[in-house]
């Protein structure tokens, strides 16, 4: 068998990179970065943090029901109208968030931006990928692919932190709308490609003379019908609910660390601390998602989740049982990497489970759960911390928690390779 090799550089490499945008200023340049405009907005226009950030449940809400219409859009529309579309109401969201001076105004558009988020920033890259690359090479490409969403992070956050401190919030967030512009549209609009067909193209890695399954795999799989009414469907459901429940931790880092260092190191070090901390699991973000994709290429995906769920635990475990400075960044690190299990292995598991045919359409109904959760997740463990006088209750939670998300991904994937695809039974991944 020989790998089919097209003169010149690989069109898949051109959707990669745009791939590495998306994530780099999607998720990344509006919702990752919210803490930066938190206190400067909410004390502009007279309101407390909590009441502000009730824009961010609005955009949840309205995330989780548009996810399944943008599944179905990207796999039916053109993709380049679809994304494009999605790209233009993220940033004109983030652009009329300059004009807030009410409650309701940022609600309103946080809704906007709640209808925009599910395509662009969630189902574009993984079918994408999962459509321009050979199985061999679609789990790294993925992970580099998502840990751009670290990256992004970690550059943005500093960046309008300057920006609003020189210029006023309204400026910065309207500097803000013109990065994401520049940086999705002209991949949305002009190189992205829903498929290599659409190219006169196999997939990347494509192996010449493998079976017919794989020469036609965009037509091969389970329909979404049919995969709704299976076993692991609805496993997965609960595994990406508690696997997103991770979210809201991440947004309670500063208070969790100035509560487990009471009385080993000042309320305004312990501060720091938890700033640091949130920069540490944005280095565990980026470092995870590409040694999981490198990683499920060499161990195989079962043994690579399940690595994962392990160090999920053990950074959760640093924090309650061992906690120190040291420790606490450590943890943090650890917990940083539990991201590669959303945004590289699930996809992977999914489209094991179910083939290409209906991926988008599948997957977008499995992730209506991780953007409902993951936006309403910080108020749960903020409401579970009011009401207890502390997180230690709501972190041995989460301790039982990851048990039953490996448990769950241990019996979901016993399933690939066993399902039906159009009866013929699917191969293992």
């Amino acid at each position: 068998m020989t790998e089919s090799k097209p003169k010149g550089m690989h069109y898949a490499w051109l959707i990669f990179i745009g791939c590495c945008f998306v994530n780099a200023a999607s998720m990344a340049a509006s919702i990752s970065i919210v803490g930066v405009y938190l206190l400067p907005v909410s004390q502009s226009i007279g309101v407390g943090p909590g009441d502000w950030m009730m824009w961010m449940t609005v955009c949840s809400v309205v995330s989780c029901i548009a996810t399944s219409f943008w599944g179905q859009a990207i796999q039916a529309k053109s993709i380049n109208v679809v994304t494009t579309l999605s790209a233009v109401l993220l940033a004109l969201a983030v652009f009329m968030f300059s004009f807030g001076n009410s409650l309701v105004w940022f609600y309103v558009w946080g809704g906007v931006l709640g209808l925009a988020m599910p395509c662009i920033a969630t189902l574009t890259v993984p079918t994408l990928i999962g459509n321009w690359f050979g199985k061999s090479h679609r789990g790294k490409m993925l992970g580099i692919a998502a840990a751009f969403t670290g990256v992004g992070t970690f550059v943005w956050a500093p960046l309008f932190t300057v920006i609003l401190q020189n210029f006023g919030w309204a400026m910065s967030y309207r500097i803000n709308a013109l990065l994401i512009l520049v940086f999705l549209v002209p991949w949305t609009l002009f190189v992205f490609k829903f498929k290599p067909e659409d190219k006169g193209l196999r997939p990347y890695g494509y192996i010449e003379g493998e079976s017919a399954d794989e020469a036609n795999a965009m037509k091969v799989g389970m329909r979404r019908s049919a995969a709704l009414k299976t076993a692991p469907f609805w496993i997965m459901v609960v595994a990406i609910l508690f696997t997103s429940i991770g979210m809201g931790f991440n947004s309670n880092q500063v208070a969790i660390a100035t509560e487990l260092t009471a009385g080993i190191m000042e309320a305004q070090e312990a501060a720091l601390l938890g700033a640091s901390m949130i920069s540490v699991a944005a280095v565990g973000n980026i470092c995870g998602k590409i040694v999981f994709g490198f990683m499920q290429g060499k161990a195989g995906l079962r043994a690579t989740l399940i690595t994962f769920v392990g160090a999920f635990f053990v950074g959760f475990a640093l924090w309650v049982f061992a906690p120190s400075q040291a420790t606490l960044l450590v943890g943090a690190f650890l917990f940083g990497t539990h991201n590669a299990l959303i945004s590289v292995g699930y996809p992977l598991v999914v489209r094991g489970l179910y083939g290409n045919k209906d991926y988008s359409k599948i997957f977008s109904n499995l992730m209506t759960v991780n953007g409902l959760m993951g936006g309403i997740s910080g108020t749960i463990i903020a409401i579970v911390y009011q009401f207890l006088g502390s997180y230690h209750a709501a972190l041995v939670a989460a301790l039982v928690i990851i048990v039953l998300i490996g448990i769950l991904l241990f019996a979901a994937t016993g399933f690939i390779g066993k399902l039906k695809w159009d009866g013929k039974v699917a191969k293992q991944q």
